[in-house]
Parts: C-alpha cells; sequence; structure tokens
C-alpha cells in the first residue's frame, strides 16, 4: 500500500493527511474495443506445419504437468524446461522465415542475371549482325557466337564472355561509318545496357552466386536449428506423457486429465513436401514455376501445391496437384503478391508448409 502524503508548511508543524491513495482511487481504464470479424477464427487446426503440432501438444501438456504433478521431473527437467520449448518456437520460425526470405530474394537476384545475360547474348549478335553484315571479320565473330547455345547457365555466361570483345569491336566499326553509327545499346527488363555495363552484369554475377551460397547456408542452419528444438520439445513431452500414464491408474484425476492431450494416430501422418524455389517465369514471363526438395510425401494420398494472391483471397483457395519434378502456376498479372505452400494429406492428418511469397514483376524481355 502506498505510504500516505506528508505534507511540511513553514511553521514546522507537519502534517499527516492520512490520505491513502490506491487503485481504487484511480479511475479504471477503459477496457479495449474487442475487435469482430465476418467469421471466427479456428484456435486448432489439423492443417499445421510439423513444429506447430509439436507446440500444440506440448501446450496441451503443460496445464496438466502444472496442476496435477508440478514437482515431477523426467530427465531432470520440469514445467519450466517445457515452457521455455514452448516460448522458443515463434523466435526459431521467424529466423527460419527471414533467412528464407532472404535466400529467396538473391535466388531471384541471380536468375534475373542469367535471364538478363541470357537476352543480351542473344539479341545484341542480332543487332551487329543488323548493321554490319557485310563486314565478314565481325560476322565470322557472331556466327562462332551462335554456336554457343545460351540454355543453361555455363552456355549463357560462356557466350556473354564471348559476346563482349565483338561488341566492342562492333561499335568501333560503327563509329568508323560515314556519317558514323553511334555505338550498340539493348534495353533489358528496363535497363540500357551497353557493352560496358553488360560487363558489369557479367562481372557481377559471382558475387550474387557467392552471397546466394552463403545465404543457402544460412537457411539450411535455421531449419536444422529449429528441427532440433522441435525434436528436443517433442521427446520431452512424450517421455512425461509415457512416465505421467504409466505412475496412474484408470479413473485418477492424472489419468483422466492425459486424454486432453493430443496423441499420435497408429498409422503415419504424412511427410511435407518443402518448396524449394519460387521464380517467376514461364509463358509469357507471368507464371510462377514452383520447385521441390527432393524427397518428401511419405505416407501422403493427396499432394497439393496451393497458393493465395494477396488482397484478393481470403486464404490459400487455389490449389494444384503437385508435380515432384515442378508446377508452373499462372498466369498472374504485375504487381500481385502470391503465397505458396504445400499441402499433404492421408487419412489421420494434413500437414502444410511454410509459406513462400513472390511478387509479379514486369517481365525481363
Amino acid at each position: 500500500m502506498p505510504t500516505p502524503l506528508l505534507f511540511r508548511f513553514d511553521s514546522g508543524v507537519r502534517y499527516d493527511s492520512g490520505a491513502r491513495y490506491d487503485e481504487a482511487d484511480v479511475p479504471p481504464a477503459a477496457p479495449p474495443v474487442l475487435l469482430t470479424a465476418d467469421h471466427s477464427f479456428s484456435l486448432n487446426s489439423n492443417t499445421m506445419e510439423y513444429w506447430e503440432i509439436t507446440k500444440q501438444r506440448a501446450q496441451e501438456t503443460l496445464p496438466v504437468w502444472t496442476q496435477y504433478l508440478p514437482t515431477f521431473k523426467v530427465g531432470g527437467q520440469d514445467t519450466t524446461g517445457l515452457s521455455a520449448y514452448i516460448d522458443g518456437f515463434e523466435p526459431l520460425v521467424q529466423l527460419r522465415t527471414l533467412a528464407q526470405d532472404n535466400f529467396d530474394a538473391c535466388f531471384r537476384a541471380g536468375q534475373d542475371a542469367l535471364l538478363r545475360m541470357k537476352a543480351l547474348g542473344t539479341r545484341v549478335p542480332a543487332l551487329i549482325e543488323a548493321h554490319l553484315d557485310e563486314n565478314t571479320g565481325i560476322m565470322k565473330d557472331v556466327d562462332d557466337l551462335y554456336a554457343t547455345p545460351p540454355r543453361a547457365e555455363s552456355g549463357i555466361l560462356k557466350r556473354l564472355r564471348m559476346l563482349l570483345p565483338v561488341w566492342v569491336r562492333a561499335n568501333t566499326a560503327l563509329a568508323a561509318l560515314t556519317p558514323a553509327d553511334p555505338p550498340i545499346t539493348r534495353t533489358v527488363g528496363g535497363v540500357n545496357y551497353t557493352a560496358a555495363t553488360a560487363k558489369t552484369l557479367l562481372d557481377g554475377y559471382t558475387a550474387v552466386i557467392n552471397d546466394l551460397q552463403d545465404k543457402l547456408e544460412l537457411l539450411d542452419r535455421k531449419r536444422a536449428e529449429l528441427r532440433a528444438h522441435d525434436r528436443a520439445a517433442d521427446q520431452l513431452n512424450k517421455r512425461w506423457y509415457k512416465a505421467a500414464k504409466a505412475s496412474h491408474d484408470p479413473g485418477s484425476d492424472v489419468y483422466e486429465a492425459l486424454a486432453g492431450i493430443t496423441t499420435e494416430p497408429t498409422t503415419p501422418a504424412p511427410e511435407t513436401i518443402e518448396i524449394n524455389t519460387v521464380l517467376q517465369g514461364g509463358d509469357e514471363g507471368l507464371q510462377v514455376l514452383v520447385a521441390y526438395l527432393p524427397g518428401g510425401g511419405a505416407h501422403a494420398t493427396t499432394k497439393l501445391i496451393k497458393w493465395q494472391v494477396i488482397g484478393v483471397d481470403a486464404d490459400f483457395a487455389h490449389s494444384a496437384p503437385l508435380d515432384a519434378s515442378g508446377n508452373a502456376v499462372g498466369p498472374f498479372t504485375v504487381g500481385q503478391t502470391i503465397k505458396f505452400i504445400t499441402e499433404v494429406t492421408n487419412s489421420v492428418a494434413t500437414r502444410t508448409t511454410a509459406p513462400r511469397t513472390i511478387v509479379i514483376a514486369e517481365p525481363v524481355g
């Protein structure tokens, strides 16, 4: 209780007001306005990521452990340990999501650079040929370029390396004409490329790939950390459940309380199929190409790729059968933000993966 207020005046006489100020004297704060929705939200769902299942079981276990067996320990751990596991999920999930988003952005930057280099390697030789088709020496160099197909990373890089000196020689030949023609430039994806800026694009690609490898390694670590946390929490939860059930007879309060804790079915739940990359491309450059990590999908009877257009769909309203070799979804429109998950189902459960997001940009062309 707060100390009574004391007042001191010049007379030196001390006056104790006797007044006591406590919470009852302070006007109560108005309760926060409750938000209302046009539908109810499901607080527990059978459509969850693997870690959400473990966390939910731990949250069901903690109050039973706390109420009925507060001093009971398993492997030296008590309710404090289980509570720490519950609290530890969200930070690890956020770190995994951040690493995932950073990897996606870097991967798309690398793919964008390759696509730009491919376009330059294809279209600049055609421009050189159109302007200097009578220059036999340069035309021989252009024919050599065409012998290197830009269908994969190695071919794209090789053709642009071969093109750059030919591009410079072509600019020199154009400048020698009477009247002189300007150097060759080509706009790709909104950027006006010269021979010099094309070289900068090529030189910078190594740094992009190095950064991509760093971000992939970080993503792998964050995935592994979340998996390890999930395993440890799951192990503690199951060990406690087993010990508590073995220590009490049917009909006891503890035994009956255990019925409120979700247990695993005898049929294995389906294994998730992780998304590896989500990339814009396909027909007219407006589809999304979804690739998957190898493995996964064991025990699943249904495998779907699902997506949601942000601002249009309330949930993952669209789906297609998941093709392990990859799915091409869409087309979409420029500016739309799309989220993707995979969903696997069998008779006992439905499992999903972490969402992957992409914003549809103007196609590079």
